[in-house]
């Protein structure tokens, strides 16, 4: 059976909804009526969930592990619960380095494929990141870090968005895929569009999903077409729902 390991960063989702019929008499901002919560885990752990999931959905089996941080503080996000506008985001998350005896210890190089979650949190440094491409199998990456040659090269597979792609170095490399939003994603000049255009409901989450669909169907067939296409199929799906959420 094989095995895949989710490292990076986690942290609590919690969706708020309610109303605001009027503005505050004292500024002039709306005032929130809480009417239903819900709380996720997100980041790391919305990729393990997604990756769980695929696997389901895909009729394949495979043990799944996760190296993250205790969750301190949340995403808490305001939202009007008829029209699913957002209101207001606090985050009051904070994260600590990786403990590296821990990190040694994972055994990266057991797993069929690592799934590397980075959100720049101060959770994964440079080196962490270099360890985990050296020694992984097969090794797939989200990041919001800058572009470091010590460890970008090394990954099989590194996805980013196209403001992350503008803004933090990473042009010309070929190990890149880049998501378009509504525009499909980009893969070595080639674009590739969206097949289903779903009504959109929140996009919470949604670069998780990708990453754990496109890493787990590549990791069983071996083929970035077909990868590529399964992971925007269930973006299209979550990207319907309300909160982080799976296929």
């Amino acid at each position: 059976m094989k095995k895949i390991l989710v490292i990076g960063e986690s942290c609590l989702d919690i969706f708020t909804y309610g109303s605001a019929d009027r503005l505050c008499p004292e500024a002039p901002v709306p005032v929130f009526k809480q009417e239903d919560s819900v709380t996720f885990m997100g980041m790391a752990f919305n990729v393990h969930r997604n990756v769980i999931a695929c696997l389901d959905n895909l009729g394949k089996k495979a043990e799944v592990e996760i190296k993250s941080n205790k969750s301190t503080g949340a995403k808490v996000r305001y939202i009007d619960s008829n029209s699913n506008q957002m209101f207001l985001r606090v985050d009051s998350d904070e994260y600590k380095e990786i403990n590296k005896l821990n990190l040694h210890e994972a055994n990266v190089w057991s797993y069929d494929a690592v799934i590397v979650s980075d959100y720049n949190k101060g959770y994964l440094t440079d080196k962490d990141l270099k360890y985990i491409a050296d020694n992984a199998q097969m090794s797939f990456l989200d990041t919001k870090k800058k572009y470091n040659s010590k460890w970008a090269d090394s990954f099989d597979l590194i996805k980013i968005n196209e403001k992350e792609y503008k803004e933090n170095g990473f042009e010309g490399m070929d190990n890149l895929i880049v998501t378009l939003g509504g525009e499909g994603c980009r893969f070595r000049g080639k674009k590739y569009p969206l097949k289903s255009v779903a009504q959109v409901r929140d996009v919470s989450g949604a670069g998780d999903t990708f990453l754990a669909a496109f890493a787990t169907n590549y990791l069983f067939n071996q083929n970035i077409d077909l990868a590529i296409e399964y992971a925007q199929s269930c973006c299209s799906i979550v990207v319907s729902k309300a909160g982080t959420a799976t296929i």
